[in-house]
């Protein structure tokens, strides 16, 4: 009990889950790629992680930033006819956190009321500390 009171402790100052405090299975996902099939495979791969009792954060930018995005074109694959969108927002409902890319917002001529619910824009400080953390996988679509 005073190691997860601690490790909630902790995680709050530092602006994270607990879950990733204590959780040595942690993965990070970059999406930037257009190709719908490819970024269906990062939904899927991102998705069997979690089931796997990963901690998974998914950063969209570029053209992977136009998923995140409400009322942007879906693409409905096979063999189960969904969406790398569908996808992305059942993770989302898991507790995913996904981000978008600072530089797509203004580029893309966006702003955060465009973003679907449970999205938010990205802090490079933090994206940088993650992607340096030897205990976690990175994946980039």
């Amino acid at each position: 009990m005073k190691k997860s009171i601690l490790a909630t402790l902790v995680a709050s100052v530092l602006g994270v889950s607990a879950f990733a405090v204590e959780n040595d299975k942690n993965l990070f996902v970059v999406v930037t790629t257009e190709d719908s099939v490819t970024q269906m495979m990062s939904m899927v791969i991102s998705t069997q992680a979690l089931q796997k009792g990963a901690n998974v954060e998914i950063l969209m930018c570029g053209k992977g930033g136009d998923l995140v995005i409400k009322g942007s074109k879906e693409v409905l694959l096979k063999p189960k006819d969904q969406s790398p969108q569908m996808m992305l927002k059942n993770l989302i409902s898991k507790g995913v956190n996904v981000e978008v890319c600072p530089p797509y917002m203004p580029n893309a001529n966006k702003s955060a009321t465009d973003l679907i619910d449970g999205v938010k824009v990205a802090n490079p400080s933090l994206v940088t500390d993650k992607i340096l953390d030897k205990n976690r996988q990175i994946l980039s679509y």
